[in-house]
């Protein structure tokens, strides 16, 4: 009974962790599609703006879960990342890319 029990609990968290990649990795693709579109980017860059993107979304679904019942620290957390997301997508993009970027995003 306990054998069932745990596998069953091992199975769960499994699942999830599973979900959770694929849902990250969807977000994350679907977002670079649409910079993909907006910026004209190349297979080289889109590939590097993907991975960029999948490790945000990966490293913000931690944070979250790390600091569930801490906010203040989760949205400092969070901010951190997102800072360091710009200046990755600033580094790969270049300046102009992500000025065109911002403007697409207040219009759309």
């Amino acid at each position: 009974m306990i054998q069932k029990i745990f596998l069953l609990l091992a199975f769960t968290l499994f699942t999830t962790i599973v979900s959770s990649q694929n849902d990250a990795t969807e977000k994350a693709n679907k977002l670079t599609n649409e910079m993909t579109q907006a910026l004209s980017l190349d297979e080289e860059v889109k590939t590097k703006i993907f991975e960029i993107q999948l490790n945000r979304f990966q490293e913000a679904e931690t944070i979250r879960e790390q600091y569930m019942d801490d906010s203040e620290t989760k949205k400092a957390e969070l901010k951190k990342m997102y800072n360091r997301l710009y200046g990755k997508l600033k580094a790969t993009l270049g300046e102009e890319k992500m000025k065109a970027w911002n403007v697409y995003k207040q219009n759309n």
